[in-house]
């Protein structure tokens, strides 16, 4: 019987909007995983209504792979219609199981444990265990239940596991240890990658140039790049910039933070958007940006932070880097792993650090170079094939 890779693209398929994080990662693998195997892979979606697996039609995989189908106008209706695309998934004894999304939402071991009963078939992921460390940066504890669930079952099901970094390999090691499970998987690091600095970019649309000219018009700005929720400590910013302004008034440079609005972030937006910097130009919100937009912001930045209280690898900041960027970070998770280490590093609470050494990038420019010389002695052009490619040989 021939061997198959069965392809869980739940997450990928339920995503109509410009793919971020997890969305991102697994779309990577997907199109990986699809090239390589190519007849062999079997694509099939979560049936939430009927709490199992189907199949998906080759042509309709095809739509959700390309890059079409994260550009909708109309995201939330669209992510409806998968349901009539599907047809009926049967198991098979030389099948490899690969899901990468977010399965802790829906008991996706469960439902692999249907079809497979004990037998070890599924490769599955781990980004960041933040919901079982740090709950209070989840919406409801619910999350703190689903994740303990998910990955106790890894733990007795699943056959590998592809981590993003080594600290989040190790947080499941003392996750398991702590709950005396002792049979568990292999845990296989496979790093992220980042946008790649190329010559041969695609030319900035006319859209694109009218949001560029928004947000920059030859002021130096300092860029934000992530989810605007509580965990990603984007108030730290919001106070330096008070400050940066009072002091600094027309010479304030801009701080510009790109990413959705995710929960809990109303109450943030809203007393930014009061604030003086704000009225004078000095804080910008903005999402939905292109990804030749992206590489163009990054390009002309001053330098980028990152002051997450916690991340799985943060890909913002490696993605500065590849482009010679510093990019302060917080001194804590992977940060560091998605840096090589060579960025300044400050507590995520560490108000007064965080300001000096903002000031000290604005106003030394032989400082600032000598850190931008140190990151281009490293090597930051892993780009997302070569992770493809990683993950492919590695796990499968």
């Amino acid at each position: 019987m021939k061997k198959r890779i069965v392809l869980n693209v739940t997450t990928s398929a339920d995503w109509r909007r410009r793919p971020v994080g997890i969305v991102r990662v697994e779309r990577e693998i997907i199109k990986a995983v699809r090239a390589r195997f190519d007849s062999s892979v079997v694509p099939v979606y979560f049936d939430r209504y009927e709490s199992r697996f189907k199949s998906i039609k080759s042509k309709f995989f095809a739509d959700i792979v390309s890059d079409a189908w994260v550009l909708s106008d109309d995201p939330d209706n669209d992510a409806g219609n998968v349901r009539g695309q599907l047809c009926r998934f049967n198991a098979q004894d030389n099948d490899t199981f690969v899901t990468v999304g977010s399965d802790w939402s829906f008991r996706v071991p469960d439902a692999v444990e249907k079809l497979y009963g004990p037998k070890r078939v599924m490769v599955s992921a781990l980004y960041d265990l933040i919901p079982l460390i740090y709950p209070e940066f989840t919406p409801t504890r619910e999350f703190y239940d689903q994740f303990d669930y998910h990955y106790r079952k890894l733990a007795i099901q699943a056959k590998s596991i592809f981590a993003i970094s080594e600290t989040s390999a190790e947080t499941l090691r003392e996750f398991w240890r702590e709950r005396q499970l002792i049979d568990v998987p292999q845990i296989n690091v496979i790093p992220l990658a980042s946008f790649v600095r190329t010559d041969a970019d695609e030319p900035l649309t006319e859209s694109d140039k009218k949001d560029l000219a928004s947000m920059h018009n030859g002021e130096p700005y300092i860029l934000y790049v992530s989810t605007i929720e509580p965990r990603k400590n984007h108030q730290i910013l919001i106070d330096i910039w008070r400050d940066l302004h009072a002091e600094r008034g027309p010479n304030c440079p801009k701080l510009i933070m790109v990413g959705m609005k995710g929960w809990g972030s109303d109450d943030l937006v809203r007393s930014a958007t009061r604030m003086n910097a704000f009225a004078a130009g000095k804080i910008i919100f903005k999402e939905g940006l292109s990804d030749r937009l992206l590489k163009e912001l990054y390009r002309r930045c001053f330098f980028s932070v990152f002051p997450s209280y916690f991340e799985g690898w943060g890909l913002a900041a490696t993605e500065a880097a590849s482009f010679g960027k510093v990019c302060v970070v917080a001194n804590n998770s992977a940060l560091n792993e998605a840096t090589n280490g060579v960025m300044p590093s400050y507590h995520p609470l560490d108000f007064p650090g965080w300001k000096v050494e903002i000031d000290r990038l604005l106003d030394d420019r032989s400082y600032r170079e000598t850190l931008e010389t140190k990151i281009a002695s490293q090597n930051f052009s892993r780009n997302w094939r070569d992770f493809g490619r990683d993950f492919c040989e590695t796990m499968l």
